[in-house]
């Protein structure tokens, strides 16, 4: 009985309709009667079908005639009830905002999360038939590796995609590309004299657009001749973006001639604004450029021979005939005899066992690789469960209000009821006000959520011009939208309907306002409070797992990372752009150190080859002299290659012997700086200063001896645990890995300051010598938190404004609540009640729904606070100072939003309140 009334009220919004099926089969039953009926007339059996089906004709006519008509007049109904409800909204303005302002924001909230979710995690490639791409493992890897070991693979020598980029008897196609963009310097002016700028590449095989099924907006694309041989074929496919703003929207710009680090290269095609290859990421490629050329686009020896390293991903085109499992296998069996064969005939036993646990994991490729999807995707998780509770309590609020509104019209139904209408066509009145609220704010929310999406890409891409995510909602979204109103209305809309249409005709006509309930029966009067301990216990959980995120980001921003980061600047230059070969680099380093040594403010400089703090590392295993490795012993060691100066200037404190000094020149004995990690687990029981080893990485040959031990400081994240870390002499290094792209920088007082100086300074020594980004040690340790700033900030928000909400349903219930029982109050003021008498009657109600909501909130909370323990760091799920602040946060927000209206109550003047109708 209770939701007959809204069944039918919902039913009736539905157009009644016969199914084709149903229709067909009563044609054919009249037609074959028919026919039958006239042939026994004397009709033959021709002139009897000609008949029958005249007579379909008309009947059909006639049944499309009651058709439209019952059409439009259900049509025009609908438009009837949705203009009252419009017109009933601009009845109460104050409450319609409220509800319109609730519903935009916890509408916007969810289309902005879903937004970003369906471009970073659900949106395919813009690419011919998406959904038949696989990948060769899931992208994570990336940089260049120098060994291999047991497991799954996503990373590959070049050799090995030249060894089965020919084989089509299980795949259609297979592409290659680097497993890393390059940052590359251009000049698209003549000549070589035109102003250098910096552009994003991306090398890749000639089958790689065939593969993706990408078709050029002007010229074309590369294909396999353009990378047959090794240095050949300068020729670059540009980006529609890159078209557009760096070659001015060129027209002509097929056979045109850009040079890019120093080698000229031929543009050959443009692609679509829409295409921006297979890598989702903060930026997208602002060209491709072809595998083979290679050591022209990175500056560095051939990664092509035979023997290379492991640098690139692959994707390719499955066969619809050919099973995803039938697929890997293949793939892995070839990458086994890949290896097999690398190794030569005297492999070694362990070796082969070795291969024999290597396997490719073939993945869906259709939506493309992407690092941030495995970076935000538990954050954007946590928050669209957050999203979804603020809906909710938006919903309850909105049900509140609307319930309390419906008792205000009591006396209308009453009367609708008394001359006829029936009690469904009273829940679908109420079902339809709901739904024109709804939409009313969905629309608003959908603006929002625009506005909302900008923000949330801004921060996930770190403000890239180059990013392939978008904030334009497209047909999805709003598909979603919708769907989120129409769900919306009804969680809302349901409660007020059932009140409405049970209404007793006798009773409200009847009842007047010393009545606290009039007609409505005991469930009406819980139900208001049910919504309102409902909107408390899901506040507290929301604010106490807000409160655990936002105690875990203070943390990580507090904890110490073993370096002093106060007024250090960090500058990202890049000397290959100018020009400089590895025989130049040491003096070119002694002039950077002097020149901005040198300038006002400065206290100290280093140079290194990366930045202090960062995502990615350069590692390798390492062989102590002298002692024996145990063989399951893990002796990866992290390397960086830092100046003169590195220590000093990041203020790593110096435990034992000496920094890098000006003495360790290119010919001296090769000096290694290692921290105390490094120290206590090769030389647990000695000091480490005077022994030596090797690095099995060829980038770092010969023999390194230990000067000396630093402290030990965090380099990838600040919740790391500290690993043994080796710092190498840049200048005794050789080749490509001599090159120093970070510039340390010590000041006396703010380093953004000295940053002019700085730039000045670089351009002195060679005007080509690029700044590609200046930032401080605190920019990057956030750089490398985005993750938790990220999902904490976007939860306390999203927190405080389910608070906001509750009190705002608190204080509109409790509003209403004194306002019906103003008679009652009137009465009480009259026999001698006191306004303290009064004012803790009204407010015992707030504190037992406030009570019995944090009652049922702590547990929920202690739940919430589990599922999330991974991501916190410093703090434990059960944290009682959390908990008791979300308590007192929550207790004092409610209690204000119910004391407004419970004061007011105090004020009332008995002879107003008892001539109150």
């Amino acid at each position: 009985m209770l939701f007959r009334s809204v069944s039918s009220g919902i039913k009736s919004l539905l157009l009644p309709a016969k199914r084709n099926a149903e229709i067909e089969a009563d044609v054919r039953s009249f037609f074959e009667s028919a026919v039958e009926h006239k042939i026994q007339q004397g009709m033959n059996v021709d002139d009897a079908e000609r008949a029958a089906r005249a007579e379909i004709r008309s009947t059909e006519m006639v049944r499309h005639k009651v058709w439209d008509a019952g059409w439009e007049s259900h049509v025009e109904s609908l438009w009837r009830d949705a203009r009252y409800g419009f017109r009933q909204i601009l009845r109460s303005p104050g409450l319609s905002i409220v509800a319109i302002l609730s519903l935009a924001l916890g509408i916007g909230a969810n289309t902005a999360i879903f937004t970003v979710i369906d471009d970073l995690l659900l949106k395919q490639l813009p690419v011919h038939d998406p959904h038949m791409l696989v990948s060769f493992g899931d992208g994570s890897g990336s940089g260049i590796v120098a060994s291999s070991s047991p497991g799954a693979y996503d990373i590959f020598p070049y050799e090995f995609y030249k060894r089965i980029a020919s084989r089509r008897d299980q795949l259609e196609g297979i592409c290659a590309f680097a497993s890393f963009p390059t940052m590359v310097s251009v000049r698209t002016a003549s000549g070589t004299s035109g102003p250098a700028t910096q552009a994003i590449s991306h090398l890749v095989s000639g089958t790689f657009f065939s593969v993706l099924g990408s078709q050029p907006l002007m010229g074309r694309v590369f294909n396999p001749g353009d990378t047959a041989t090794e240095g050949r074929n300068s020729v670059a496919v540009i980006s529609h973006r890159y078209w557009r703003e760096n070659l001015s929207a060129d027209p002509d710009v097929i056979g045109r001639s850009i040079t890019i680090n120093g080698t000229s290269f031929i543009v050959i095609g443009v692609m679509p604004a829409t295409f921006y290859g297979v890598d989702l990421n903060e930026q997208s490629p602002d060209m491709w450029l072809p595998i083979t050329m290679q050591p022209e686009v990175t500056m560095r020896p051939s990664l092509l021979k035979p023997d290379g390293l492991f640098w690139i991903h692959v994707m390719a085109r499955r066969k619809p005939d050919v099973s995803v499992a039938q697929a890997q296998s293949w793939a892995t069996v070839e990458f086994q005899r890949f290896l097999m064969q690398r190794e030569g005939s005297q492999i070694l036993a362990l070796r082969r066992q070795q291969i024999g646990g290597t396997f490719i994991p073939l993945l869906p490729g259709g939506t493309g690789l992407s690092h941030m999807r495995s970076v935000y995707q538990t954050p954007l998780t946590v928050l669209t469960i957050m999203v979804g509770v603020v809906l909710l309590i938006a919903c309850a609020n909105l049900a509140n209000l609307l319930l309390a509104k419906a008792a205000s019209r009591e006396r209308e139904y009453c009367a609708r009821l008394a001359l006829g209408s029936s009690r469904g066509r009273i829940a679908r009145q109420i079902l339809t006000e709901a739904f024109v609220l709804a939409l009313i704010g969905g629309a608003l929310g959908l603006g929002l959520a625009f506005w909302a999406t900008r923000v949330l890409i801004h921060f996930i891409d770190k403000g890239a011009s180059r990013t392939a995510l978008s904030a334009t909602p497209d047909l999805r979204v709003l598909l979603f939208t919708f769907a989120t109103c129409i769900v919306t209305a009804a969680l809302f809309g349901i409660a007020p309907a059932m009140r409405g249409s049970r209404t007793s005709v006798a009773g409200a006509l009847n009842a007047n306002a010393r009545t606290s309930g009039g007609t409505a029966v005991r469930s009406n009067r819980l139900l208001p409070k049910a919504l309102i301990v409902a909107q408390v216990t899901l506040s507290l959980v929301l604010l106490t797992v807000a409160g655990l995120l936002l105690r875990t980001l203070q943390n990580l921003r507090a904890q110490d990372i073993g370096l002093n980061r106060t007024n250090v600047l960090l500058v990202n230059t890049n000397p290959k752009f100018a020009g400089y070969q590895p025989e130049r680099l040491n003096a070119l380093y002694d002039r950077i150190l002097s020149r901005v040594s040198a300038l006002p403010g400065v206290r100290s400089a280093g140079l290194s080859g990366g930045p202090p703090v960062s995502r990615g590392s350069w590692g390798s295993p390492i062989d102590i002299d002298g002692r024996p490795t145990p063989p399951n012993e893990d002796i990866s060691t992290l390397l960086n290659r830092v100046s003169t100066g590195y220590f000093e200037t990041l203020g790593i404190p110096l435990l034992r012997g000496r920094t890098i000094q000006a003495a360790d020149s290119a010919d001296a004995v090769r000096s290694v700086v290692v921290n105390k990690t490094f120290a206590d687990r090769y030389f647990p029981n000695g000091d480490p200063i005077g022994h030596s080893f090797t690095v099995a990485d060829p980038a770092a040959p010969g023999v390194w001896h230990i000067v000396g031990v630093v402290r030990d400081s965090k380099h990838t994240s600040p919740a790391e645990k500290p690993e043994p870390f080796a710092f190498l002499a840049v200048t005794q290094l050789k080749g490509d890995d001599q090159y120093a792209y970070w510039l340390q920088i010590r000041s006396v007082g703010d380093p953004a300051k000295i940053t002019a100086e700085v730039r000045a300074a670089l351009a002195d020594i060679n005007p080509n010598l690029p700044v590609l980004k200046t930032e401080t040690v605190d920019e990057q340790v956030d750089d490398l938190i985005d993750q938790q700033r990220f999902v904490s900030k976007l939860a306390g928000f999203f927190a405080l404004l389910a608070l906001t909400l509750a009190g705002i349903g608190l204080y509109g219930v409790m509003t209403y609540s004194v306002v019906r029982r103003t008679s009652e109050l009137g009465v009480r003021m009259a026999v001698g009640a006191s306004k303290a008498e009064l004012l803790w009657m009204v407010l015992k109600e707030s504190l037992t729904l406030l009570v019995i909501g944090i009652c049922l909130g702590i547990p929920m909370s202690l739940a919430a606070s589990r599922a999330i323990k991974a991501g916190l760091f410093g703090v434990e799920p059960a944290d009682p100072l959390t908990l008791i602040a979300a308590v007192v946060l929550i207790g004092g927000v409610l209690l204000a939003g119910s004391y407004i209206p419970a004061s007011r109550a105090t004020k009332i003047d008995p002879m107003v309140a008892l001539r109150y109708e």
